[in-house]
C-alpha cells in the first residue's frame, strides 16, 4: 500500500501547478460578479464592456441571493483588504487592473476609472480583436470570477456608419409576417458586433438590417435600419421583389447579395459620410432567378494588426448550370471586391462534362483555392486544391481529387472554422479535413436529412450543425465525435455564437440566450432537456475483460430493411456514457459495424465500466437461481435450458431481451420464451460456440437491458474529463497569436490534467497537433506523462526562411468529451513582424516619468537635463540659427506667431502635423503619449526633449529590441543606417569594424545609398547647437520588422558661432594689450594719474564758485 505521504505531496503538486497557470474547464463557469459601466447594477448575468474616448468606468458588486448578502459579503472581503481585479485581454495582450480597496460612495460595490490610454493608445479605425474580460477575486482556497467582453466603440469599422433610415419597432413588427427566412453576419474580430436580416417573400419589397454590439443579447438592444432606397438608387429599372439573400460582414466590407443583385460597401475604415455607401457588382447574364438562388462564402479570419498577406476573399455560388454565353456560375474577388474572376480557370471551361461548383473557397494559409464539386449526373462529389499563382488558381490540381463515397449524395456546402484550418464539408453526411483538402474524415451520416448551415465559435470551437428537420447536432473543432442538442419547433430560426461563445437562438419575434455555459453545447435555456441518445432495441452485454464490455445492438430478424437504422449504433454514440437505470455506467470508447455477423447484431460499441452494471435479482427473475444447459438448436437460435429441478428456478415472459452473461463465454440475448424451463436466445459471439455449454448456478449473471416494457438504458454525454492548463504565464488567452521573426523561436506548452473519475488512464498522448502550413515554419513537438497522468505537451516553433504567412497550430485533444468548455486550442504563429517588437533607444541619464511632466531634473552640478522647447520652435539649419529649413514645428501652436520667420526661405517652410487647420493648440488633441514620443509624426506635440551641455562628446547610441516577452541588445547582423530628419550637419558617428562587419558594410552601403554602421560601440559627438533629431533604422533582410527609432538631444550652453567668438577675444586682447602699454608709458615717465586726479579734485573744493542771475538774465560766476 502507498504511503498517504506521497498523496499529500501529489496533491500539493497540483495546488502548485494550478496556481502558476490558467486552467480551464476544471468547473462550470459561474458568474460571481455582476459589473457594467453605470453606478446602477445591471441584471444581465454576461458582462459586456464597451471602451469610447472617455476612460472606462467599472462598477461590480458581488452577486448574491440579496443586497443584503451581497453587502455582507463585500464587508468580510474590504474588511480583509480584498478587492477583485480586471484582467483585459486578448491574443496578443492582456494587463492586469485592481478595483479600489474602499467601496464606492459606502454602497455595496467596487468601483474602477481606466484611462483609455492604459488600455490602448490607437484611436484609428480598423479591425480590432474584441477584448475577453475576467473579474477575478481569490479568497483563500476559494476563487471567484466572472467573464465578460470589452468592445472598442471607437475603431470598430461597421460601427463608425449609419446602415440607413432608422426604424421604430411597429415598422419592424409589420415585417415578421413576410419573412421566410433570416441571415446573420458577425464581424470576424469582435463576434459580439453582428447583423441580422430579414429574407422576405415575393409580397414585399426591402433590404432591412438590425445591428447588435452586444451580441444580440436583447432584442430591444437592436437598431434596425433600412437600406432600401440605398439599394434602389444603384438600380435603373426593376424594383419589385427587392430582399436579401444572403450577407457576408468582412473585415474590411460589408458584401450584401440580394435578389436585384450583388452590393458591396465601400472600404468601412474610411467614412466619408454617415451613411454607408455601397456599389452594386455587374455579373453579365444572370438576373433575379439567380441572385435569389445564389449563396455568399466566407472564409472567416480576423486581420486585427493587418499584415500585407492578409485578404479577405469572397466567392458567390450561383445555382445552375453555366451556359456558353456565361464564364461561370462561380465567382471570387478579393477585397476591395472590384472585380469579380470565374472559379474555374480558362482550361476547365472548354471540358465537356464539368462538374457543378458547389463552393470555391481560398486557404489562407496555404495560398491554395478548393472546390467542392457534384457531378449531377453520377450523383458523385469531389473536392480539388489548386495552387494560387498571381490569385489565380492553376488549373492542375495540387493533390488528387478527393472522392467522397457514393453515400454523400447531397452537399450543400463548404466552410472552415474560423481562423483554423478545420475544413469541413456539410450536406447529408459532414467531413472534415485537417490538411487543407488532401484528405477527409466522415463525421457523421444523417441518412434522409441533411445539414442546411452551420454556426461556428472560435472562442470555445463550438460548431452546431442546423439540418432541415430542425434538429441541431453539436461538434467541437477537430474532433469526430458529435452529440444531438435538441430540436426547435420554430419554424423560422437560426443560431449565434456571441464572442464568448454563448449560443444565442435568434427568431424574427425574439431573442433566446444560454446563459448556462459557454462552450458546453447543453444549453438548458434554449434547448431544454439534454436529449436522450439512446434508441429503441435491447442491448446484450459481453464482458472482454472486468474493466471492459462489449454492447450489442438487436435488430429483430423480421425488421425491416429501412427500420434497421433506427436499431444501430451509429458515430454519434463514440464519446459518450451509457447509463443504466439501476446503476452503473460505461463510456463508449470505440465502434464496431458487423457485416457479417453475429446474426441478430449489426453493430457494438466497445466500453470502459466506469461503475459495475447492476444485475438482476431473484425477486426479479427468478431465473438467476437456475443451473443452465445451452445448445444450438441448428437454425440460427440457442436454446437456453434450466437444468434445476422444482419452480425455485423458473423463466417468464419479462425475461425476454434479457442477457444471459458469463465472463470468458459468449453472452446469449432471450428472444422468446418457450415455456418455464426453455427459451430461445442470440449468441453475441457464436464463433466462440464448439460445442453444448454448462452454466452452474452462481457462475452467471441476467442483465436487463431490454425495452419490450420501456428502456432501462440511456445514453448521455460524458462529463469533462480533461482539465487544461496553460503552460504560458505571459499571456493569458488561450487562442494566442506569436510572431516569429527572421531566426526566432517560440516555445508553446499545454498541460492535460486527467478529470477521469474510475476510467483506466490509457498511456497515449491525448492530444494530436496539426500544423496548418507545414511549409511555413519548422514545429517539433514531445510530450510526456509526469507522475500524476497528466500530460505535459510543448511544441517549439522556429522560423528559418524569410518567408511572411501566418498559420495555425492546432492541438486537439481528441479524448476529450464535448461537454468540455475547450476541447481545441488555436494558437497562430505568424512569420512576421509583431506590433509590439520595437527598437528603442537606451538614454544614457535617465529621468523618472514625474520630472518629465515638470520639466525640471538637474544633476549634481545643477544643471537641468530637460529642455521645454518655445512655442512653434524650429532648429536651425546649416545657414544659421535663424534661418529654419525644416519642414517639421516643435510644440505647435497655431494660435501664437511662428518666430525665426525672417527670410524667405524660412516663411515657405514649416508645416503642422497634427494640428494642421486647427484655430489652437487645445484643438490639436495631442494626447500625453504623443507629447512624449520621440517620432517626428508627432512634432507638433513635443514639449520636451533631453538637455546637453556643450560639447556632446562620444554619446553612447545604446539600442535594444523589445518584444512581448523580452528585450535584448542590437548587435549585428541587426547593422544600422542613422540620419539626422532635419538635415542639420555638425555631428559624426563612430563605430567599430570588425572584417565581417566591413564585408557586410561594402555589400550595404550601395543598395541603400547610405551609410551603414555597427549598433555595437556606436556612439555620436555633435559640435552643433539646439535641437538635434535622429533616425535610427536596420537595415532590410535581417527582420521583418521595419526596425526604427528616433531620439532628440537639445545642446545647450553654446559659445557663440563664428566669426563672433574670435572678433570678441581679438577686440578683448586689443584693449587689454592697449592698456597695459598705457600702463607701461605712464611708468617709464614717471606719469601718476592718480594724484593727478587727487590734486584736480583737492583744488576745486578749494575754490567754490558762486552761480548768480540778473534780472536781465545774464548769468554771472564769481570764484571765491
Amino acid at each position: 500500500m502507498k504511503s498517504p505521504l506521497i498523496y499529500v505531496m501529489i496533491l500539493l503538486l497540483n495546488v502548485f501547478e494550478f496556481s502558476s497557470g490558467m486552467v480551464y474547464n476544471k468547473r462550470e463557469k459561474e458568474n460571481h460578479f455582476v459589473c457594467s459601466s453605470e453606478e446602477v447594477p445591471s441584471d444581465n448575468q454576461i458582462i459586456k464592456l464597451f471602451l469610447s474616448m472617455d476612460s472606462l468606468k467599472v462598477y461590480c458588486f458581488f452577486q448574491s441571493e440579496s443586497k443584503d448578502t451581497s453587502r455582507a459579503y463585500l464587508s468580510v472581503f474590504t474588511s480583509g483588504g480584498l478587492a477583485p481585479k480586471l484582467i483585459i485581454s486578448n491574443s496578443t495582450y492582456h494587463e492586469d487592473f485592481h478595483f479600489n480597496l474602499s467601496l464606492f460612495n459606502n454602497r455595496a460595490l467596487w468601483f474602477i476609472d481606466i484611462p483609455r490610454e492604459s488600455i490602448t493608445v490607437n484611436t484609428d479605425i480598423a479591425a480590432v480583436e474584441e477584448w475577453i474580460i475576467k473579474v477575478t477575486m481569490h479568497k483563500g482556497l476559494n476563487i471567484y470570477d466572472t467573464e465578460g467582453t470589452l468592445l472598442d466603440l471607437v475603431r470598430e469599422p461597421i460601427l463608425q456608419w449609419t446602415l440607413g433610415s432608422k426604424m421604430s419597432n411597429s415598422q419592424v413588427k409589420k415585417l415578421f409576417p413576410h419573412v421566410i427566412d433570416i441571415k446573420v453576419a458577425k464581424c470576424p474580430c469582435a463576434n459580439d458586433v453582428a447583423l441580422f436580416g430579414f429574407i422576405l417573400n415575393s409580397t414585399y419589397n426591402g433590404v432591412y438590417i438590425g445591428k447588435t454590439i452586444s451580441g444580440f443579447r436583447k432584442y430591444n438592444e437592436t437598431t434596425w435600419h433600412d437600406l432600401t432606397d440605398i439599394i434602389y438608387s444603384q438600380l435603373k429599372d426593376e424594383h419589385q421583389g427587392l430582399t436579401i439573400i444572403d450577407m457576408v460582414l468582412t473585415n474590411h466590407f460589408l458584401v450584401i447579395l440580394t435578389s436585384l443583385g450583388l452590393y458591396v460597401s465601400s472600404d468601412l475604415r474610411y467614412p466619408v459620410t454617415s451613411h454607408i455607401q455601397l456599389s452594386r457588382a455587374d455579373f453579365c447574364g444572370f438576373e433575379r432567378v439567380d441572385y435569389i438562388k445564389g449563396k455568399l462564402w466566407y472564409n472567416e479570419k480576423c486581420f486585427a494588426n493587418r499584415e500585407s498577406f492578409e485578404v479577405d476573399y469572397v466567392t458567390i455560388t450561383f445555382d445552375r448550370n453555366r451556359t456558353l454565353s456565361e464564364s461561370s456560375s462561380c465567382f471570387y474577388s478579393k477585397e476591395p471586391f472590384l472585380h469579380w474572376l470565374p472559379c474555374l480557370p480558362s482550361t476547365f471551361k472548354s471540358a465537356r462534362f464539368l462538374p457543378h461548383v458547389v463552393t470555391f473557397l481560398i486557404d489562407q494559409e496555404t495560398k491554395t483555392g478548393i472546390y467542392l464539386f457534384h457531378n449531377q449526373n453520377s450523383k458523385r462529389t469531389s473536392v480539388s486544391v489548386s495552387v494560387l499563382k498571381n490569385d489565380i488558381p492553376n488549373s492542375q490540381p495540387k493533390f488528387p481529387n478527393f472522392q467522397f463515397p457514393s453515400s454523400f449524395s447531397y452537399p450543400v456546402g463548404m466552410v472552415f472554422h474560423p481562423r483554423s484550418h478545420f475544413l469541413y464539408v456539410y450536406g447529408n453526411q459532414v467531413w472534415l479535413s485537417m490538411d487543407g483538402g488532401n484528405t477527409f474524415e466522415l463525421v457523421c451520416d444523417f441518412l434522409s436529412n441533411y445539414v442546411r448551415k452551420t454556426v461556428h465559435s472560435f472562442y470555445t470551437s463550438a460548431i452546431s450543425l442546423i439540418t432541415k428537420n430542425g434538429r441541431i447536432y453539436m461538434t467541437k473543432a477537430g474532433l469526430t465525435r458529435y452529440t444531438n442538442s435538441g430540436r426547435f419547433s420554430d419554424n423560422i430560426f437560426t443560431l449565434y455564437y456571441d464572442h464568448l461563445g454563448f449560443i444565442h437562438k435568434l427568431t424574427p419575434e425574439r431573442f433566446d440566450t444560454d446563459l448556462s455555459s459557454s462552450g458546453s453545447g447543453t444549453s438548458s435555456t434554449i434547448f431544454g432537456t439534454p436529449p436522450d441518445l439512446g434508441f429503441d432495441t435491447a442491448l446484450a452485454p459481453q464482458y472482454l475483460s472486468p474493466n471492459e464490455m462489449i454492447f450489442f445492438a438487436y435488430v429483430p430478424l423480421n425488421e425491416t430493411k429501412h427500420k434497421i437504422y433506427k436499431r444501430k449504433f451509429k458515430n454519434i454514440h463514440i464519446g459518450k456514457v451509457i447509463n443504466y437505470s439501476k446503476n452503473g455506467n460505461a463510456y463508449i470508447r470505440k465502434l464496431l459495424v458487423h457485416a457479417n455477423g453475429p446474426l441478430g447484431f449489426h453493430t457494438s460499441v466497445l466500453t470502459e465500466i466506469i461503475e459495475p452494471f447492476g444485475v438482476e435479482e431473484s425477486v426479479e427473475s427468478s431465473s438467476v437461481h437456475g443451473s443452465l444447459k445451452i445448445s444450438y438448436t441448428g437454425n440460427t437460435f440457442y436454446h437456453i435450458e434450466i437444468t434445476t429441478a422444482g419452480s425455485l428456478a423458473n423463466f417468464s415472459d419479462a425475461d425476454v431481451e434479457k442477457t444471459v452473461v458469463r465472463p470468458g463465454y459468449s453472452s446469449f440475448l432471450i428472444t422468446e420464451v418457450r415455456d418455464l424451463k426453455n427459451v430461445l436466445s442470440l449468441a453475441t459471439m457464436p464463433h466462440k460456440i464448439k460445442s453444448p455449454l454448462n452454466f452452474p448456478e452462481n457462475s452467471w449473471f441476467l442483465y436487463s437491458f431490454g425495452s419490450t416494457k420501456g428502456r432501462n438504458w440511456t445514453i448521455s454525454l460524458k462529463p469533462c474529463n480533461y482539465w487544461v492548463q496553460q503552460d504560458d504565464h505571459d499571456i493569458v488567452s488561450l487562442n494566442v497569436v506569436k510572431y516569429l521573426d527572421v531566426g526566432t523561436k517560440a516555445n508553446y506548452g499545454l498541460k492535460l490534467i486527467p478529470n477521469t473519475r474510475g476510467m483506466k488512464l490509457l498511456q497515449v498522448p491525448p492530444v494530436i497537433v496539426v500544423v496548418g502550413n507545414p511549409a511555413l515554419l519548422e514545429v517539433k513537438t514531445e510530450g510526456y506523462f509526469d507522475v500524476t497522468d497528466s500530460y505535459n505537451l510543448n511544441a517549439h516553433v522556429a522560423s528559418k526562411f524569410f518567408h511572411k504567412g501566418s498559420t495555425s497550430l492546432s492541438i486537439i485533444m481528441w479524448e476529450a468529451s464535448t461537454s468540455c468548455s475547450i476541447t481545441t486550442v488555436l494558437p497562430i504563429m505568424k512569420s512576421s513582424c509583431s506590433y509590439l517588437r520595437t527598437l528603442q533607444h537606451i538614454p544614457g541619464r535617465q529621468i523618472p516619468p514625474e520630472d518629465w511632466i515638470s520639466g525640471v531634473h538637474k544633476d549634481s552640478q545643477g544643471f537641468n537635463m530637460i529642455k521645454t522647447l518655445p512655442i512653434n520652435y524650429r532648429p536651425p539649419s546649416n545657414m544659421g540659427i535663424f534661418i529654419p529649413l525644416t519642414d517639421n514645428i516643435y510644440h505647435a501652436d497655431p494660435s501664437k506667431p511662428r518666430p525665426r520667420s525672417l527670410f524667405h526661405k524660412s516663411k515657405v517652410t514649416g508645416q503642422f502635423k497634427q494640428c494642421y487647420n486647427v484655430p489652437s493648440r487645445e484643438m490639436c488633441n495631442c494626447t500625453e503619449h504623443q507629447k512624449f514620443s520621440h517620432a517626428v509624426a508627432f512634432s507638433d506635440c513635443k514639449e520636451k526633449v533631453h538637455r546637453f551641455k556643450f560639447p556632446v562628446t562620444q554619446y553612447p547610441v545604446t539600442l535594444e529590441i523589445f518584444t512581448e516577452n523580452e528585450k535584448f541588445a542590437v548587435e549585428p547582423p541587426y547593422l544600422v543606417t542613422m540620419t539626422e530628419v532635419n538635415m542639420r550637419q555638425n555631428w559624426q558617428l563612430k563605430h567599430n569594424m570588425p572584417e565581417n562587419i566591413k564585408k557586410m558594410k561594402d555589400y550595404l552601403e550601395p543598395l541603400l545609398n547610405t551609410s551603414v554602421y555597427n549598433p555595437l560601440g556606436l556612439n555620436i559627438s555633435i559640435r552643433g547647437s539646439e535641437l538635434f533629431h535622429f533616425k535610427v533604422s536596420v537595415v532590410p533582410g535581417v527582420s521583418f520588422c521595419n526596425l526604427e527609432e528616433e531620439f532628440q538631444i537639445y545642446v545647450d550652453e553654446v559659445p557663440l558661432p563664428f566669426p563672433g567668438h574670435t572678433l570678441i577675444a581679438v577686440a578683448t586682447s586689443v584693449v587689454l594689450g592697449g592698456l597695459i602699454f598705457v600702463s607701461f608709458i605712464f611708468r617709464l615717465r614717471n606719469i601718476h594719474p592718480l594724484r593727478a586726479f587727487q590734486r584736480y579734485v583737492r583744488r576745486n573744493t578749494a575754490n567754490p564758485s558762486t552761480i548768480s542771475i540778473s534780472s536781465e538774465g545774464k548769468v554771472w560766476i564769481a570764484n571765491k
